[in-house]
């Protein structure tokens, strides 16, 4: 019977949307007459606990309600005793043998122990997620604040609050009782409404009572726990009636997490008769036919009181079977297709025999089909897409004719379209998707490379895996960021002629051609563009004798432009010297030597140097330290014993070759 419990609650629990292991914690909390009961769903470690504080007015302050932690037992021996009488009930709702094997399951069965938790107040304190306030203000509203410890009674994780109104009042009473029976076995049918998590009315059980018709006393009938399904909006239980031809009255009672009972249900009279069941159908089988349809057919009833047969359907194994015979088929038939399938979709079927008095025979074994599906999806239509550069992402959308059922998701790929990526097209959405739109959030999750072009395919699935035409959609990604500079910039001189320009590559990908810079210093302008391809460029403009700082950009084709690159400098010169210097004469006069020489053709002249020695064929000194632009030098500490000789230098730095050597002649010698 645990098991199905287990069952119940285990669809309960999806039904209803409630938390499963590790998700956040959850505070339930319940008006027991002049008490509140306080519940956590945390997982404690043994001899973890927690502090809890009330707030009894809007912005007041809060007030520890407990003087020492409210802790988890550390071990078997001490839950079993704080257990005291529902120890042997604990024991064997998990089944187990000893303390010691339940302290295990504890810690292993997290569903198990959270319906334990809802059902045993005891079971709650002892794992340390119950909290009796004695001192509530009931009829107010309050908040209830959760701090949990550890063991030295430091806070460990972040404390949960509820605020509420502390109103209390019993459960709802179950309605609609009913009953049928077939043969001695009674089933008890009842409504109670589905609520939904954030409606809690913490209702967890049912329990099921008959009037003692000697002491006219109520008498709980149902030994096992009757757990409360908020998948299902109809409940029940079947037992088995001690008497038959007599009538018995009956009532159920709902009942909430901390044991407190609504008061009693409507009370049902019914009389159990006995009537011939018709034995179960046999040899039940179902096939496709070949016009997409279920089939299904079996072995006809021997039973003389049988007059015909019901059809049971589900697609859906967790919710009822559907009867889809309004009237029998006629006994004599054994065959009955299903026309209200579609393709790609299982079905489940049953069928039951029915006698002369609406009796319907047990459920027999269950068959199942799976219709075959063909037919492909509608395809989208109108494929947009656009990317946002605040996001970062590229939204798409389109449109569809109609979303079928059997439409299961939409499939959306990508590629991206330059040659330095290779390869065919990545699948965009990794899971299943309906919706008319996607956000794409780039390649691997990290962004889109800027300036690339990405083009976009969409085409919807079914559940039979048919897919339906494809609509494609380029989206270009737009440039932002400027690309960064190249680097490894030199120039050469080229023989005096030009200035040979050389550079590594730019490593971005966005780069498109680059932007060569002259000038001196700082003051730097454009000199040339040059294509990505070419890494070299000639300055045929270079003027000999000047200093070239030269720099470069990268640009990418939105004109966004890169910082400068490491500038390299030159001083631009030719190799070629001046001619000599001639007709040098040199004249003593007073105060030194007066000399003259005949001017050096060319633009490219930068001065003369003047050179004296002791003798004509010794070493010769320069006489100046800048150079002279004149024709002519005046040696202040000349005299006619020293021999001299002119040099010519151009803007390059060139030194002519020397002259011959002159000796000066006095002012009154000719």
């Amino acid at each position: 019977m645990k098991n199905h419990i287990l069952l119940l609650l285990t669809v309960a629990l999806l039904a209803a949307g409630k938390p499963a292991m590790g998700s956040d914690v959850q505070l339930r909390i319940v008006t027991h007459e002049d008490e509140v009961h306080v519940y956590h769903t945390k997982r404690l470690p043994a001899g973890y606990g927690f502090n809890i504080y009330r707030q009894d007015s809007q912005g007041g302050e809060f007030r520890l309600l407990n003087q020492s932690p409210v802790t988890r037992a550390r071990g078997s021996g001490e839950l079993q005793s704080r257990l005291g009488g529902r120890y042997r009930e604990v024991i064997d709702f998990f089944e187990a043998e000893n303390a010691g094997e339940l302290w295990l399951y504890l810690q292993s069965r997290y569903l198990e122990t959270m319906i334990a938790v809802s059902l045993f107040p005891e079971l709650a304190s002892g794992m340390g997620m119950l909290f009796i306030d004695s001192t509530a203000p009931v009829g107010s509203e309050v908040t209830y604040r959760l701090e949990f410890v550890d063991l030295l009674n430091r806070q460990v994780d972040q404390p949960v609050s509820r605020r509420l109104g502390l109103e209390s009042s019993l459960p709802a009473a179950p309605a609609g009782l009913r009953a049928e029976n077939e043969g001695e076995r009674v089933t008890l049918h009842w409504r109670y409404p589905r609520v939904s998590p954030e409606d809690d009315d913490k209702v967890i059980r049912f329990y099921v009572y008959r009037i003692n018709r000697q002491t006219g006393n109520p008498e709980l009938i149902n030994e096992e726990i009757l757990l409360r399904n908020n998948a299902w909006d109809e409940h029940f239980y079947f037992f088995t009636s001690p008497v038959v031809n007599v009538t018995e009255q009956y009532f159920v009672t709902a009942a909430d997490i901390t044991g407190q009972q609504s008061p009693p249900g409507e009370l049902l009279s019914y009389e159990v008769v006995l009537v011939a069941v018709p034995p179960v159908v046999e040899d039940v089988r179902v096939m496709e036919t070949p016009g997409n349809y279920a089939e299904l057919s079996w072995t006809p009833s021997a039973d003389p009181g049988t007059v015909g047969y019901h059809i049971y359907r589900t697609e859906d194994l967790s919710v009822p079977f559907r009867q889809l015979t309004r009237e029998p088929v006629p006994a004599g038939e054994t065959v009955f297709v299903d026309r209200e399938v579609e393709g790609g979709k299982r079905y489940f079927y049953h069928v039951t025999a029915v006698n002369d008095r609406g009796t319907e025979s047990e459920t027999g074994a269950l068959v199942m089909t799976r219709i075959s599906d063909v037919t492909p999806p509608p395809p989208p239509e109108n494929l947009t897409g656009r990317f946002d550069i605040e996001t970062g992402r590229v939204s798409l959308d389109w449109n569809i004719e109609e979303i079928t059922p059997d439409l299961k998701s939409f499939i959306i790929l990508r590629r991206r379209e330059d040659n330095r990526v290779p390869g065919g097209f990545t699948r965009v959405n990794p899971s299943d998707t309906r919706e008319l739109s996607w956000a794409d959030p780039g390649e691997g999750g990290q962004g889109f490379q800027e300036g690339a072009t990405y083009r976009y395919v969409v085409y919807s699935s079914d559940y039979a895996e048919n897919y339906s035409d494809t609509v494609t959609f380029s989206v270009e990604i737009p440039l932002f960021t400027p690309p960064d500079p190249p680097s490894g910039l030199l120039a050469v001189n080229d023989r005096g002629i030009r200035v040979n320009l050389n550079w590594s590559a730019s490593p971005s990908v966005t780069a498109r051609e680059y932007i060569i810079y002259r000038g001196n210093g700082d003051d730097l302008s454009e000199l040339a563009r040059v294509p990505l391809v070419q890494r070299n460029y000639r300055d045929e403009t270079a003027v000999p004798g000047n200093t070239y700082v030269y720099a470069l950009k990268a640009a990418d084709r939105a004109g966004n432009e890169s910082v400068f690159s490491t500038a390299d400098t030159i001083l631009f010169r030719t190799a070629t010297p001046p001619r000599s210097v001639r007709n040098l004469q040199a004249i003593e006069r007073d105060g030194g030597v007066f000399m003259r020489w005949e001017r050096i053709p060319g633009n490219d002249l930068a001065g003369y140097r003047i050179y004296r020695s002791d003798v004509p064929t010794g070493v010769f000194e320069p006489v100046n330290a800048a150079l002279v632009t004149e024709t002519e030098f005046f040696d202040t500490d000349g005299n006619n014993r020293f021999w001299y000789r002119v040099c010519a230098v151009n803007d390059s730095g060139n030194e002519s070759r020397s002259g011959n050597a002159v000796r000066p002649v006095s002012a009154g010698s000719n």
